[in-house]
């Protein structure tokens, strides 16, 4: 790489590539960037990033390109589509890709890249939602080759407060599944305990109080449950991409031949929600079945059978 600091293509700057693009240029990294959306493209532009024409032409003259985006198909584009990125790899090049996608994909397209280009690719997916990316704190989990990954810890280490090579290639993409299966379970638990807490005539706002440094306490329960009691359902993490990671996670787990019965219900919730037209608002709208204000409301005995 050039220099201490390798120049990076960013592609994908949205709730969580965006503050990240934006904290990379703050900390005296070049970052040029992409996206498909010339808001979020301008709104990174004002935050020292240089806006670029398309993925290839942000990835011009990069030792390293990280991606940020929400579908398997959209990394695809990114990397060997019309005016990609691969047309700029080398064998000197890293594709780091923070997307959450599946091992087999993250096997096959790395395989892919390093035999069209010879460059190497890391699956990185991240955990801590828009707030730990916007204050170089999120949870990245990584798998690829482990002097690759050794090269670029100081830009892990500036975005993330915690980092752990889980593996070889797709062990990152593992990680990150199981990680969604708790954090998508528990969108949905803590929806139900809200509407019970609601409907049994307690003040709701109060839970986190009661069950504090009890079993029932967590980042969780203190983070999303406010939120929940608050119908706050500003989009943090958007529930149409919680139920692509649900599904994800059901698709490891058929392959691995693991049974996933609470993620598999929550899956069917996400489903119901999505169905509503709600896709695009946070994960814990969820809530909003169990109240019955998403149009097609549940009841007790109606969720045994979703």
């Amino acid at each position: 790489m050039a220099s201490d600091k390798p120049a990076i293509a960013y592609v994908g700057v949205g709730l969580m590539g965006g503050p990240m693009a934006a904290l990379l240029a703050a900390r005296g990294y070049r970052v040029s960037a992409f996206d498909v959306d010339p808001g979020r493209l301008a709104a990174v532009a004002e935050k020292g990033v240089t806006a670029a024409a398309s993925a290839a032409d942000a990835a011009r003259g990069a030792d390293c390109v990280l991606l940020n985006l929400p579908w398997e198909s959209a990394v695809e584009a990114a990397v060997f589509g019309e005016d990609g990125v691969a047309g700029w790899l080398t064998a000197n090049s890293v594709v780091v890709d923070f997307s959450t996608v599946s091992p087999a994909f993250c096997t096959r397209i790395a395989a892919a890249v390093s035999e069209k280009t010879g460059a190497v690719w890391i699956d990185a997916p991240v955990s801590g939602g828009p707030p730990a990316s916007e204050a170089g704190e999120l949870t990245i989990m990584a798998g690829g080759p482990e002097d690759a990954i050794a090269r670029l810890k100081p830009l892990f280490d500036t975005i993330g407060r915690q980092f752990t090579r889980a593996g070889d290639t797709g062990a990152g993409a593992v990680a990150k599944a199981i990680a969604q299966l708790v954090v998508a379970t528990n969108y949905a638990v803590l929806a139900e305990a809200a509407r019970l807490a609601e409907a049994a005539g307690m003040d709701a706002a109060l839970l986190p109080e009661c069950v504090r440094y009890g079993h029932a306490d967590g980042e969780l329960m203190r983070q999303l449950y406010p939120r929940i009691v608050a119908h706050d359902f500003a989009p943090r993490a958007y529930a149409r991409q919680l139920l692509k990671d649900l599904e994800m996670v059901q698709d490891v787990a058929r392959a691995a031949g693991a049974p996933t019965p609470m993620s598999g219900q929550a899956t069917q919730l996400f489903k119901l929600l999505v169905a509503s037209g709600l896709g695009g608002i946070d994960g814990t709208g969820v809530y909003r079945l169990y109240a019955g204000s998403a149009g097609n409301g549940i009841t007790g005995q109606e969720v045994e059978s979703v």
